[in-house]
């Protein structure tokens, strides 16, 4: 039976909390890590998006392990989650420290501290995102708990943003040397999250999981992942992740230099371009999460993605030389931005229910694990083709003004860039067989087969997948 019940307005607002642990590291890191390299460390910007491209794969090659991990049955994931948390705050501190050290030592230092971030960052996501699947099968209710969430990560996401900067600020107010400010900065949003993290865990320890009719016996690593990927959706599911995010952080790590070297303006402008997208959510969020319970999840996401895809290439067109240039491209982008934040792991969540009709299994700890895997790698190849591309037109930290080529570079990152990686997610987007029907079968008929009808088939199911 369904634990929907379960899911009391207090629990689903503290789960929905948990947004918070995930969501201010994985934005500050993205929107300073790259500039804090370049322009606190002073390291070339091709090396500071290899030290990314380096510490998310090393993780991303963990993501497998920790979600298999967690669908054990003597893991308890909840306490699993709750030490990932913590670990991730205190890491991510620990990779804005400024060493004074040979440029060898600061290039293994901040791998190997990003690395550790991004597994422990991925030690909480994982079941922190499996375990809404694991509380309710239903899928109107995990599409009202995701909205819920995506409407907290617009507060969230303008924490990781401007916090950082005005942490900086202070510190730097009170005579703190630059260095350590931004060391400081860092624990600070460390501690928010950890906070945070600690509310999440307290919140749904009490909670049942569905009792599942699977096979408890767990598989090996390689054949779980093999029956995973043989799925029909993960073949759509997986591009559509990858380039989305593959542009979406380029977008991200470029907000500074966008700001700076193609406006003209100072760093604290980024507070502007936070406010746009924290706009963009507490709209966008609640209404997407309408549309989506009204004709369905991918419908939403489709149109989010075509006014982003559209508008960004007008933009280009136009020119972005100015604040508010960079401002309605910011909302422009923030409209993708909430599509996929609002329904993303609602696609996860069908595959979770498809893999127990399929593989009469409970797998949802390896199958979140597949979006925190693409996740990553499409970050981490964003950040690295950024780098490429900043040293690619002449980009150099060294200059106040840049050449004429590398500012079109900039802009051309967070326009015609994006746009070709949104035009590749829509085709595959489109091509997603899952919808609130298709759904709607496979959970009738797990339902069956949870109240003994073990070896129940669905035709239409089996046609359709």
């Amino acid at each position: 039976m369904s634990k929907s019940t379960h899911l009391t307005p207090a629990r689903r607002l503290g789960y929905a909390s948990g947004i918070t642990t995930e969501s201010v590291v994985y934005n500050a890191f993205y929107i300073y890590f790259v500039i804090f390299l370049t322009n606190v460390v002073g390291m070339n910007p091709a090396l500071a998006g290899t030290v990314s491209l380096i510490s998310v794969c090393v993780d991303a090659v963990t993501d497998p392990l920790i979600g298999w991990i967690c669908d054990k049955p003597h893991v308890d994931s909840k306490k699993f989650m709750l030490v990932g948390g913590l670990l991730t705050g205190i890491l991510f501190g620990l990779t804005f420290v400024v060493i004074d050290a040979s440029p060898v030592v600061e290039f293994i230092y901040y791998v190997l501290v990003s690395s550790l971030m991004w597994c422990a960052y991925t030690a909480f996501c994982i079941p922190y995102y499996a375990c809404c699947a694991q509380m309710t099968d239903n899928y109107d209710e995990q599409t009202k708990i995701r909205g819920i969430s995506s409407t907290m990560n617009a507060f969230v996401i303008y924490v990781g943003c401007v916090f950082p900067i005005l942490f900086i600020g202070a510190f730097m107010g009170m005579g703190v040397d630059a260095g350590l400010s931004w060391t400081l900065a860092a624990f600070c949003i460390g501690a928010i999250s950890m906070v945070f993290g600690v509310i999440n865990y307290v919140s749904i320890k009490d909670v049942e999981f569905i009792k599942k009719a699977v096979i408890e016996e767990s598989d090996g690593l390689l054949k779980t992942y093999k029956e995973i990927i043989k799925l029909k959706p993960m073949r759509f599911f997986i591009p559509w992740v990858f380039f989305y995010l593959f542009g979406s952080a380029m977008v991200t790590a470029n907000t500074d230099y966008l700001i700076i070297y193609a406006a003209g303006s100072s760093p604290d402008a980024i507070t502007g371009t936070a406010l746009m997208t924290l706009l963009c959510f507490l709209i966008g969020s609640p209404l997407l999460t309408v549309i989506g319970h009204k004709f369905d999840r991918k419908p939403a996401v489709m149109v989010a993605f075509g006014i982003t895809l559209v508008g960004v290439l007008v933009c280009r067109i136009i020119g972005i030389d100015s604040l508010f240039m960079i401002y309605i491209l910011t909302i422009l982008n923030g409209v993708a931005c909430v599509g996929f934040w609002c329904f993303f792991y609602d696609f996860s969540y069908d595959i979770i229910e498809l893999d127990e009709y399929k593989n009469h299994k409970n797998r949802a700890g390896a199958i979140t694990s597949f979006p925190q895997l693409v996740q990553k790698l499409g970050n981490a190849v964003g950040l690295q083709v950024i780098g490429i591309v900043l040293a690619a037109v002449g980009f150099d930290a060294s200059l106040a003004q840049q050449s004429q080529t590398a500012v079109n570079g900039i802009q051309n990152i967070s326009t015609v860039f994006l746009a070709i990686c949104i035009g590749i997610s829509l085709i595959c987007l489109a091509a997603y067989p899952i919808n609130r029907k298709v759904y709607a079968k496979l959970q009738a008929a797990n339902e069956r087969r949870r109240n003994g009808e073990v070896d129940f088939h669905d035709p239409d199911v089996d046609k359709i997948l």
